[in-house]
Parts: structure tokens; C-alpha cells; sequence
């Protein structure tokens, strides 16, 4: 009896502790070193932006992780709500505009699930003129395949990297088909398709899909993340810790840090047989090759 009485004092011990020692991840002194906003997806109910920020911490991101509350608490409004989600957009361009002015030089790096990636690229394309964030991660994107990301692009310094999930994200590959994209112009979900440039768009916007957009296929090896390609799969703690947060930290192939001048190499392989090339040793002075898929740069 006492046996259980000691176990079950240390267990209750063991929480407490826990509790007391949650990581605050807005602390003043995380502002200090940089920002990441994460923006939840339609509803905002899964939990998938503590499970991102969660990620992001265990991979060493130990700048501010800020969660941007912009959904109105409906699925289907959400999706659909384009006034209300672009006024919100707007809403987070001077939220940003207000961090770098407070805290100038420091990166800022935006991730987004799935509808939230349409408030994301809004939030980019109303920044100001000469306005810019570090990156941004896509994941899950409910964004119409053929959206032109140009625009968004201009505000980006590094890359726009667009997680894809594979075909079980019933969500992507049958829900949007009903519902519509988020930025209400098709039906085919770049999280699922990819992103490709409008038609008949200009140079300048299909070198800025050739120089900043990166796109990572989902792979069955990141099931032994946690990702089994399905919506929220690129939200669990794991991948984000080990596919995202290098990201972020500028740590992948070919992708320029965001707080030094030379490019690292990944902390973790794409996939188990993939190898580092040259590019990730190029500098950032050096333009680096012209990519598609950011597994190009392994081959």
C-alpha cells in the first residue's frame, strides 16, 4: 500500500513539475532573438499550432512563437469568409510591420495550415513597399494551385517552403473540392498539387517561383514522424521538429540561414537516401541554382 501511495505521490509530483515548467514562448527575451507567428487552419480547434510551436522549440527555434488568432470559429466560414480573412491579413502585415520596427534586423518567419495559409500570403502581399519577412512555411495550403504567389513573394528574403501531403488528405482532396479554395478561385489545393505560376505570368513572377518557392513531397518515411500525409500530418510535433525547423533556421539544402551568411546543411535528410551536394555549401552571395522541388538539391 504504501508502494502506492509513494507512486502515486511522485506521479502527481512529476505533473505538477510539468506544469510549472511549460515553456512560455512569448517570453520578453524570445522577442529578443527573432519571431515566428503560426496561423492555425480553418477553425482553429485541433490544436495544431501548440503542436507547431511545440515542434519548432524542440528543433532549437528559441525566438518568440506567437499564435495569430484569426479564425472566426467556423470550418466552412473560415474557408469561405474572403472580406473578413483578408481584413484580418491586414490586420497581422502591421503586426509585423509594428515587431520589425521595435525590434529591426531581427528574422520573422511565418507558418501557416491550411486555410491560414491564404491569411498568410494576403498578410505578405499587404506589407508595405520595402517591408519584408525571413521566410515562410506552408503547410497543408488550401490556396488554389494556380494563385499567384508573386506578389507575396517580393516581401520574401529566403523562401516560401510548401510542405505537400499526399492523396489520404481527405481534406485537400475532397473537401476543398467542395467547398472551393480559401482565396474562393478553384478547387485544386496547392498543398496537394503544388503551386505553379499563373498563366501568361510575367517573367519577373516565374523567376520568383524559380528562386524562392521550395516545395517538399511528402515521403513514407515521414510516418516514422508522425506524418502519415494527411492534413494535419505536417502539424505533429516531431516533423515540425525535424522537417520545419530547419527550415526556419535556414538548415535545408541550398537555403539561406537567417542569421548568418553561409548556408548549413539539413540537420535531418529529406528522405533516408538522400545526400548534401555543393549547394549547401554556397554562400549567400552566390545565387543559388534554380530549383523546383527542394529535393533537387540532394541529387
Amino acid at each position: 500500500m504504501r508502494t502506492w501511495h509513494g507512486l502515486v505521490v511522485l506521479l502527481l509530483a512529476a505533473a505538477w513539475t510539468a506544469g510549472c515548467t511549460q515553456r512560455n514562448f512569448t517570453a520578453q527575451a524570445r522577442y529578443e532573438k527573432g519571431l515566428v507567428i503560426v496561423l492555425s487552419g480553418a477553425g482553429d480547434m485541433m490544436g495544431e499550432v501548440n503542436s507547431i510551436r511545440n515542434g519548432l522549440n524542440a528543433g532549437h527555434v528559441d525566438w518568440a512563437l506567437e499564435h495569430f488568432a484569426w479564425s472566426q470559429g467556423g470550418v466552412i466560414h473560415d474557408q469561405t469568409g474572403m472580406d473578413e480573412n483578408r481584413r484580418m491579413a491586414a490586420r497581422l502585415a502591421r503586426r509585423i510591420e509594428g515587431y520589425e520596427a521595435q525590434y529591426p534586423g531581427r528574422p520573422v518567419y511565418l507558418v501557416g495550415v491550411s486555410a491560414g495559409t491564404g491569411i498568410l500570403v494576403w498578410c505578405l502581399e499587404d506589407m508595405r513597399e520595402g517591408t519584408t519577412v525571413t521566410g515562410a512555411v506552408l503547410l497543408s495550403s488550401s490556396l488554389q494551385s494556380h494563385y499567384d504567389l508573386g506578389p507575396a513573394l517580393e516581401h520574401i528574403k529566403t523562401y516560401m517552403y510548401v510542405f505537400r501531403n499526399s492523396p489520404a488528405d481527405v481534406v485537400l482532396a475532397a473537401g476543398v473540392m467542395a467547398t472551393g479554395s480559401v482565396d474562393r478561385s478553384g478547387l485544386l489545393a496547392g498543398g496537394l498539387y503544388g503551386f505553379s505560376p499563373p498563366d501568361k505570368a510575367p517573367d519577373s513572377t516565374v523567376l520568383a517561383y524559380r528562386e524562392k518557392l521550395v516545395e517538399i513531397r511528402w515521403g513514407p518515411g515521414d510516418v516514422l514522424l508522425g506524418n502519415p500525409g494527411d492534413h494535419l500530418g505536417p502539424t505533429r510535433s516531431a516533423f515540425v521538429h525535424y522537417r520545419v525547423a530547419p527550415a526556419v533556421l535556414g538548415r535545408m539544402p541550398g537555403a539561406k540561414a537567417a542569421s548568418t551568411k553561409t548556408v548549413a546543411a539539413p540537420t535531418t535528410p529529406a528522405t533516408p537516401t538522400t545526400r548534401a551536394t555543393a549547394a549547401s555549401k554556397t554562400r549567400d552571395d552566390t545565387p543559388p541554382p534554380p530549383k523546383r522541388y527542394l529535393w533537387e538539391a540532394y541529387e
